[in-house]
């Protein structure tokens, strides 16, 4: 897959985010409870957020297979990751009382983002 390619594929990715983000938002507030609309934002933020610092990580081993030395800030974000998110989950959980399930299906619109982008490839892209 080529650079171009590849930029593309993450363009749809995030698009489809967008879109997932945007209806589970209207489908949480429809149901006239604040805390579960918030609930499925705080899980999308940081499973995207983890998505854009996974794709900043391939962008970044990229780079050094290419022979460029990768920044100290770098290196310490894609250590420290998980980490960071996860405190960010029990910030979230703990400290806001966020509904744990709701927040879960939050976690999991950049997967059916990914799921989606690959059955459009499968479906619309065969060359």
């Amino acid at each position: 897959m080529s650079d171009a390619e590849y930029a593309t594929v993450l363009k749809r990715i995030r698009w489809i985010y967008v879109i997932l983000l945007v209806a589970g938002m209207f489908v949480f507030a429809a149901q006239g409870n604040r805390r579960n609309a918030g609930s499925f934002l705080a899980g999308a933020a940081v499973s995207g957020i983890s998505f854009w610092l996974l794709a900043r990580l391939v962008a970044d081993l990229g780079s050094a297979l290419e022979g460029r030395k990768p920044s100290a800030a770098g290196v310490i974000v894609h250590t420290l990751r998980l980490a960071l998110l996860g405190g960010a989950l029990f910030v979230i959980l703990k400290v806001y009382a966020a509904a744990p399930n709701i927040v879960g299906v939050g976690l999991l619109v950049p997967v059916a983002s990914i799921t989606l982008e690959a059955l459009y490839e499968l479906i619309y892209a065969r060359a």
